[in-house]
């Protein structure tokens, strides 16, 4: 009778130490997770910070390499791309690239006459138009229709612009419903929601387009096109072909035209009618700009984007910030 005491004895005590080691290793293994997520997190942090000095580091670069130049030209510093530091434990990359040298879509707003009559396409709207049919001809909707739901997505009222637009009652009626913004944009990944737009029609838009927040001016600085973009001048210019627009800037000097005169003086140009309206949206300066950095620390990485603009202090302010890859 002792000996089987002894024996149930010996088996609760094996289980308490049984159950004592699972609870010991249960709580190691979450005490590892722990001090592993606080380890992530830290070095998130740091990989972010890291981001935000190369966004500080632009805006200096910007402010000392713009002040006092008449033109912005892709000859300057700002312009190196593929620049990498390295820094401690990680390294630090980034691009300055210019939101003048791609079409603001925010110029698509509607502009209403003081009289109160009929809205007429402006000048942008109708060089919109020009861009899609040149490079975006395989759109699942046609170019004048897209170009009018943009305008009435941006404009202030909950009135069609013209055929093919869309307002408040055509996005209320969807399946999911949402109303237009009637503002301006703040981002290329609101294009997503514009009627009828499909996956497909966002991917052949997005690398045409930007967006300059609380900005609905349409300025193409010719200084900074390259020939992936070189179409935007054969949108502005009715006459002007895509051809004739990359020989405009493989013939454009090193530190870029110094004159918009010198720009028309061009034999692309010299022999076809040019628009005032279409003048008035070409520029040899840039004030807005987006950098993309890309910090990278022990395992963390971060991508920050940020929207720059220079007032004319030649002072650099942050338009807008989005963490992460692309919209």
């Amino acid at each position: 009778m002792k000996r089987k005491q002894q024996g149930v004895a010996l088996v609760a005590v094996l289980m308490i130490i049984a159950i004592v080691v699972v609870i010991a290793v249960n709580m190691t293994g979450r005490l590892q997770l722990q001090l592993q997520r606080q380890q992530n997190i830290q070095q998130q942090q740091q990989a972010f910070w890291y981001a935000m000095g190369a966004e500080q580091f632009a805006r200096v670069l910007l402010s000392r390499t713009l002040a006092g130049q008449e033109t912005v030209h892709l000859g300057q510093d700002w312009a190196l791309s593929g620049a990498s530091f390295p820094v401690e434990n990680g390294t630090i990359a980034g691009d300055i690239s210019d939101l003048r040298s791609c079409f603001n879509l925010n110029a698509l707003q509607n502009v209403v006459p003081a009289s109160g009559g009929r809205v007429e396409q402006t000048a942008a709207q109708k060089a919109f138009v020009r861009l899609l049919e040149l490079k975006a001809s395989e759109l699942s909707i046609p170019a004048e229709y897209l170009s009018a739901r943009l305008g009435d997505w941006l404009d202030e009222d909950s009135l069609l612009s013209s055929a093919g637009s869309a307002e408040d009652d055509d996005y209320a009626a969807l399946r999911f419903a949402y109303y237009s913004a009637n503002t301006l944009m703040a981002s290329v990944s609101e294009l997503r929601v514009i009627l009828d737009i499909t996956p497909a029609d966002y991917q052949l838009l997005a690398p045409l387009v930007c967006v300059v927040p609380e900005d609905n001016s349409l300025l193409i600085n010719v200084n900074t096109l390259t020939e992936d973009n070189a179409v935007l001048l054969a949108a502005v210019i009715p006459e002007l072909t895509e051809q004739a627009a990359l020989d405009i800037i493989a013939e454009r000097p090193e530190q870029g035209f110094a004159s918009l005169d010198e720009l028309f003086a061009l034999t692309q140009l010299s022999s076809i009618t040019v628009p005032d309206d279409a003048k008035s949206l070409l520029s040899l300066k840039s004030d807005s700009f987006q950098v993309t950095a890309t910090a990278a620390y022990l395992e963390s990485g971060f991508v920050l984007t940020s929207v720059l603009k220079i007032n004319d202090n030649n002072q650099v302010k942050v338009l807008a910030r989005r963490f992460g890859g692309q919209g």
